[in-house]
């Protein structure tokens, strides 16, 4: 428990430390809130019969906990891992489950802050109301952040070095960024589309986030979207510990 302890205050020391990463986890959210907010803020979406920034506050979420997941987890990750930090930590007692585990409880403080943050502009800036219960939305919230954690592992156990980390993870990103419904409804896309991005963790994660922001539906009906995000962690796991490399 002492090395778990441990290892959590270096990634959150490490983490501060890092401007970029404190620019692209808190302050690029916030820039995408506030400017679709201004942008969408009185149009309506009479075809889904919701305001456009209502419909677009959920996605956001998505998009932040992605670039925490995806973006920031796995290229640090690998950079740290190219930097010998992790060969000299396999010289210790240190499990790679421990350094696994710190690492996705520190990116899920920060998420949380992200969505405290997106929240709170959403509802006292652009009159965003919440009509579902906030304990089903922090389950949610919690089950796409680890997720989306575990795929940024799982991406980064598999690339091999820091040069092709980025650009990997970008693909990646874009991927469940454009086909994920973050910003438009996945309905309007082709439908050899829409296959795809039902798949996709994206897609559920912000299906179910609107069922409760937007509808005030319960978790009972968002459990296929639950159960596709619980596969996609233990896959993700899996990898992450089978393919893992201390350098």
């Amino acid at each position: 428990m002492r090395g778990f302890g441990s290892q959590f205050l270096l990634q959150m020391k490490l983490f501060i430390r890092q401007k970029d990463e404190l620019f692209w986890n808190l302050a690029f959210p916030l820039f995408f809130i506030v400017l679709y907010g201004l942008i969408y803020r009185d149009i309506i979406w009479d075809d889904f019969g919701m305001r456009a920034i209502e419909y677009m506050l959920p996605g956001i979420i998505v998009m932040a906990v992605m670039v925490n997941g995806i973006m920031s987890s796995a290229t640090s990750f690998v950079e740290e891992r190219g930097k010998g930090i992790y060969r000299r930590l396999s010289l210790t007692p240190v499990k790679r489950q421990t350094i696994i585990g710190a690492q996705i409880l520190h990116r899920y403080i920060i998420i949380l802050i992200q969505t405290i943050i997106l929240l709170a502009i959403g509802i006292l800036a652009f009159d965003i109301s919440i009509k579902g219960n906030y304990f089903y939305f922090w389950i949610i919230l919690t089950l796409g952040a680890v997720c989306f954690l575990s795929i940024g592992f799982a991406l980064a156990s598999i690339i091999r070095s820091v040069r092709s980390a980025t650009p990997l993870c970008m693909i990646v990103f874009f991927v469940f960024l454009f086909l994920g419904g973050i910003f438009f409804p996945n309905s309007i896309m082709p439908r050899f589309l829409v296959v795809i991005a039902n798949g996709l963790p994206s897609t559920h994660m912000g299906d179910a986030l609107r069922a409760v922001i937007i509808d005030g539906l319960g978790l009972g009906s968002v459990w296929i979207a639950l159960a596709a995000m619980g596969a996609w962690i233990v896959i993700s796991l899996a990898v992450s510990i089978i393919f893992f490399r201390w350098e």
